[in-house]
């Protein structure tokens, strides 16, 4: 059931703007402490924390979601710099 329910669900995602974040893009991210990290937005089926695959209704994907290269998205108390987009 919850299969079928997923595929009744789907909906097709068609390339948008180049450099935009949206569901699937992967970003690499300057975080405040000075290290880097790379997160990839998913669905929730996919999601994994732990393996920067971020469900594209997380705080983050949220935060990320319709930024380019170079700009801060703000996430809590830090601000977290999009180095790229891809």
């Amino acid at each position: 059931r919850y299969f079928t329910v997923r595929l009744k669900t789907a909906a097709l995602t068609l390339p948008g703007e180049p450099g935009v974040v949206r569901f699937g893009s992967t970003v690499e991210l300057a975080e405040p402490g000075g290290g880097t990290r790379r997160v990839r937005i998913v669905g929730h089926d996919e999601a994994d924390a732990e393996l920067g695959l971020l469900s594209w209704t997380s705080p983050l994907a949220d935060a990320l979601l319709g930024k380019r290269a170079g700009a801060e998205a703000p996430l809590g108390g830090a601000r977290l710099k999009v180095l790229s987009v891809s």
